[in-house]
């Protein structure tokens, strides 16, 4: 008798998990402000999990200036050396270069070595990232500014009907 109650559950489950309409688009924007406003929470465990769903949703999110000093207000008073360090992961994850100059420049003055150490990579990483971005955006510019001034001589030379004077 249990096990057909439990294959009847199992089925139920089954079909209404296929038949399931799917999710609407979730507001970004939205969820962004509210991630923003348990930030600022006095309640500890709001203002974590806060950041840990910054952390994990980073590249949907986005961080207005306000929030970042916030997570930096975290990051530097805060007694708990995990919650800082959370607080650094989700100032890295943010890529907000404003943030990363905090950490860069506050490396020196940090006195617990593992943050200090874990801030240093993450400043590395951060400044590696945006390097390879760059590299990447020039070769597509440098690669772009050929084909233009080939296409620009192509038509110059239709212009001048090249052919004419023995220029091909």
């Amino acid at each position: 008798m249990k096990k057909l109650i439990y294959s009847v559950i199992a089925l139920v489950l089954l079909v209404s998990a296929i038949y399931a309409e799917p999710q609407a688009k979730l507001d970004w924007q939205k969820f962004s402000k509210n991630l923003a406003l348990a930030v600022c929470s006095e309640n500890d465990g709001l203002r974590n999990s806060a950041m840990c769903m910054m952390i994990q949703y980073a590249d949907q999110l986005t961080f207005d200036r306000s929030t970042i000093y916030d997570i930096i207000r975290i990051f530097r008073n805060n007694e708990d050396d995990n919650v800082r360090l959370l607080a650094m992961v989700t100032l890295y994850k943010s890529e907000d270069p404003w943030a990363m100059d905090f950490l860069k420049r506050h490396r020196r003055f940090e006195e617990n070595q593992r943050i200090k150490k874990l801030c240093c990579c993450a400043v590395k990483a951060y400044y590696a990232k945006m390097d390879s971005i760059r590299e990447f955006n020039e070769t597509l510019l440098v690669r772009a500014a050929e084909r233009i001034a080939k296409d620009q001589a192509l038509a110059s030379a239709k212009a001048l009907n090249a052919e004419q004077y023995g220029l091909k």
